[in-house]
């Protein structure tokens, strides 16, 4: 059996901890951002706009949802799930 290499220093957060989505412009070093609750992405219909600057936050489209929305979807089907757990997980780059 081979073994596995994980790194020993990470942040794992949990889908079921996340509760903000922020979303930061990168429209001539703007850097004005918003923050979405995850609970309402499933329910993004219009383009998310900088709140400083105006500018669209341009999204794909995934099918026929933007991107936000399908990430808002896929996050809400996975969390809660009975066969498994799914986390987020961040590496310490200083370990």
């Amino acid at each position: 059996m081979k073994e596995s290499i994980v790194a020993e220093k990470v942040l794992r957060i949990p889908l079921e901890e996340l509760e903000t989505v922020r979303i930061a412009c990168r429209n001539e070093n703007c850097g004005g951002t918003v923050e979405i609750p995850v609970v309402r992405l499933d329910a993004l219909v219009a383009a998310v706009l900088c709140p400083s600057c105006g500018h669209p936050f341009a999204v794909k489209q995934i099918g026929q949802l933007g991107g936000l929305r399908a990430l808002g979807m896929a996050l809400k089907n996975l969390v809660g799930n009975e066969t498994f757990g799914a986390e987020f997980v961040i590496v310490d780059p200083t370990a």
